[in-house]
């Protein structure tokens, strides 16, 4: 009998993992879902780092989150330790399955179960990419596997019978500052892009920029384009992180086209003008990247209705799928089935501004009505729903109930340093000048990789 209700225990378990084997393997299923991510960037010579995308399969194991989590299984911080010399590295392959991988490794399917029930809120073993890597090791006589969590953090798995305490580690990192400049042929995106700069960097500058530049209209060959970025990297365990991105920040932006020369600076987690002043509009020029402006303001024949009558926004034209973001701070009024706009969103901005978004094809998760959104946050994807003969956006703005030219508004924050704060910032403007300087001799296509000098904080 004992061992009749043992066999059921262990049938339980499984049943709770999704398992449709016998009780020696836990599934694991390899999910083909394709996605376009940027992979590790690599160094050769003086070629700057470049971000390419490529396709990575999903490892999925299904695990019964209900289940409680083991007592010694509390996740906590404990400061960093490098892997041992004899510590064990293993890839996910396409095809295979964490616990194939893992049983490989000698852990039982009870030990791999609990592992996963263990990991659940820190690295859900169903989220595992093919080519992630898993350093297995022995820690005070115990064996340990460690995986990557977020970037830098490494999560140790400790096996202690068949059970598991989970602590997350700080793993040390270095700052790598890269600079480049453009001169624009064809767009800011493609000719950055060509040059190296990676993918997230442009998208950052866009938006940033769009406060005060219309990239459907004022951007033009010859035009000048300068950033500075910096990329965090792990300088230990290393291969944990591989199939990561590494962070990247723009830490200065400079625009110059003929009317403008713009130099924009992040300073306190916020890009500011030299002067001082947040570098923000009250909303963005455009909602969103890579799009073309295909009509205008004002009165116009509709295309499928035949007769004139006010077009009272501006379209955008872009592939179907491009996601919108929201032109400034506000609170969802609607996000649903609008009438001849098709799928369509509204904000409500302060001091009596609202926004509306038309001919979507779908709404981003958790926009509904009420819901507080921030500037650039994406909202929904570009379509061709409603009343609407080709994909695009339909973007109009409304101040009191009445409609404006959205590429008239040039409404600044008033938000500014002062006191203290704006003479710390003046000499840190001050301080960079040799750099900026520098930089504004780079021909079109030049860059620059280096590490920066050590604060005395990280000293």
């Amino acid at each position: 009998m004992r061992r009749l209700l043992i066999a059921l225990g262990f049938t339980v378990a499984y049943l709770q993992l999704g398992c449709s084997d016998a009780p020696t393997e836990v599934s694991v299923d390899e999910a083909t879902e394709t996605q376009q991510e940027p992979a590790q960037a690599k160094q050769q010579g003086d070629t700057p780092y470049v971000l390419q995308p490529t396709e990575r399969a999903k490892a999925t194991l299904d695990v019964d989150h209900t289940r409680p989590l083991a007592k010694d299984s509390v996740t906590a911080e404990r400061s960093f330790t490098p892997m041992s010399n004899e510590a064990h590295w293993v890839t996910l392959k396409s095809g295979q399955t964490v616990s194939s991988l893992l049983s490989k490794q000698g852990f039982s399917s009870q030990q791999i179960a609990n592992l996963a029930i263990a990991l659940r809120k820190v690295v859900p073993l169903n989220k595992l990419q093919a080519g992630s890597i898993i350093a297995i090791d022995e820690v005070a006589g115990q064996r340990q596997v460690s995986l990557a969590g977020e970037y830098a953090i490494r999560v140790d798995a400790l096996l202690r019978g068949d059970d598991w305490q989970v602590t997350k580690t700080k793993v040390p990192t270095r700052i790598e500052v890269a600079e480049h400049a453009i001169v624009i042929n064809h767009s800011l995106y493609g000719d950055g892009a060509a040059a190296g700069i990676p993918g997230d960097v442009i998208n950052s500058a866009l938006l940033a920029l769009s406060h005060f530049i219309d990239f459907q209209r004022q951007v033009y060959s010859g035009n000048r384009f300068e950033v500075v970025f910096e990329r965090t990297l792990v300088t230990e365990d290393e291969a944990l992180f591989a199939h990561q991105q590494a962070p990247l920040k723009p830490t200065y932006l400079r625009f110059k086209n003929s009317d403008d020369d713009l130099r924009l600076y992040r300073y306190n987690d916020a890009f500011y003008l030299e002067d001082g002043r947040l570098a923000e509009s009250f909303l963005l020029k455009t909602p969103l990247n890579g799009a073309r402006l295909s009509s205008h303001y004002g009165q116009r024949k509709h295309p499928l209705l035949g007769y004139t009558r006010m077009h009272k926004g501006i379209d955008f034209s872009a592939p179907a799928g491009t996601p919108i973001m929201a032109a400034g701070n506000a609170t969802v009024k609607r996000a649903d089935w609008y009438s001849t706009y098709g799928n369509a969103v509204v904000l409500q901005h302060d001091d009596g501004y609202e926004t509306l978004y038309a001919h979507l094809k779908g709404f981003a998760s958790d926009i509904k009505p009420g819901v507080k959104v921030k500037q650039g946050q994406v909202i929904g994807f570009l379509g061709n729903t409603g009343l609407s003969q080709a994909r695009h956006l339909h973007y109009e703005v409304y101040k009191n109930g009445k409609s404006v030219n959205p590429l008239n508004l040039k409404k600044l924050t008033t938000e500014r340093l002062a006191g203290q704060e704006l003479a710390q910032f003046i000499a840190f403007v001050e301080g960079l000048e040799d750099r900026t300087m520098r930089l504004a001799q780079f021909a079109s296509g030049d860059s620059a990789i280096y590490l920066p000098p050590l604060t005395a904080e990280a000293r």
